[in-house]
């Protein structure tokens, strides 16, 4: 791992348990089918099995506004300084967060904590699949009721989200390349198939990189894989992307991604789709797009 690299490999985390502070992300996610995803708090999958002395951080109701219109919406300084402190984040901590889904989901507590002025923030390469795969060893049960409480005080986060007007700021100007729209939903969901929600689909302009297509058979995320998709596209860095998805989850794995190559001039489109299709004045599009 460099000092500057967004990722910590299981081999360098397995070194270090008792040196860092190792965060489970997971959340519960259910297909309802028709194109319907349901999420839910994860303490039951992190009950399931997680790597030894890691403490659960809920993305949902603690490290996101719990009383935000939509899941996973950013939650203030304060309600974030509250979170981090509760799992014993200290403005020293070394924080390396991983979740049982992608790597996503942990993703999005990297951004916020790297965001708020984390210096040492990291996602595990691989997540739990990586760490089972080395033959490391899982705990099951709970997590402690409480830990010692740390004393972060993050920073105000400037330009880490944009909202609905800027997005369509962007939507009206037309593509551009130094300034793109991309959306990291999987291609049937960018392209609206399989669902009858009559504003499937995706915001005009938009190209698609999933960010589930950057990831290895082992759940790993690679450099040259991510060039690959770039190139693809048509995307040279550098380029100052806003990103989204459905709910800002996929999209912080997208940033993850493009961090990893050194383009780390990006934002979030917090409300993503579910801000967008809630709009009934707002284009959508269906099909492939332009890219």
């Amino acid at each position: 791992m460099s000092a500057s690299s967004p990722l910590v490999e299981v081999d360098w985390l397995a070194g270090r348990l008792d040196r860092v502070i190792v965060l489970d992300a997971s959340v519960t996610r259910v297909d309802r089918g028709a194109g319907v995803t349901d999420f839910a708090p994860g303490p039951e999958v992190f009950a399931a099995g997680h790597i030894p002395g890691a403490r659960f951080a809920d993305l949902m109701r603690a490290f996101s506004d719990p009383e935000a219109r939509f899941p996973f919406t950013a939650p203030s300084v304060a309600q974030l300084q509250a979170a981090a402190r509760a799992v014993g984040i200290g403005d020293d901590s070394t924080v390396v967060a991983y979740d049982s889904m992608g790597g996503a989901y942990a993703a999005r507590l990297w951004y916020l904590l790297r965001g708020h002025g984390l210096a040492r923030v990291h996602v595990l390469n691989g997540g739990l699949q990586a760490w089972r795969a080395a033959g490391h060893a899982v705990e099951t049960g709970p997590a402690a009721p409480r830990v010692p409480p740390g004393d972060f005080t993050p920073r105000a986060p400037g330009d880490l989200f944009v909202g609905t007007g800027e997005v369509l700021t962007r939507v009206r100007a037309g593509a551009d390349p130094a300034r793109p729209l991309i959306c990291g939903l999987r291609p049937e969901q960018y392209r609206g198939d399989g669902s009858s929600d009559p504003r499937r689909g995706h915001i005009p302009t938009s190209v698609n990189l999933p960010y589930p297509s950057l990831l290895g058979a082992d759940g790993r995320l690679e450099p040259d894989r991510v060039r690959a998709a770039l190139d693809r596209l048509g995307l040279r860095p550098p380029f100052a992307p806003v990103l989204y998805c459905g709910g800002g989850i996929n999209a912080a794995g997208l940033a993850l991604a493009l961090d990893l190559i050194g383009v780390t001039d990006v934002r979030i489109y917090d409300d993503s789709m579910s801000g967008w299709r809630a709009d009934p004045a707002l284009p959508v599009e269906t099909g492939a797009g332009d890219a």
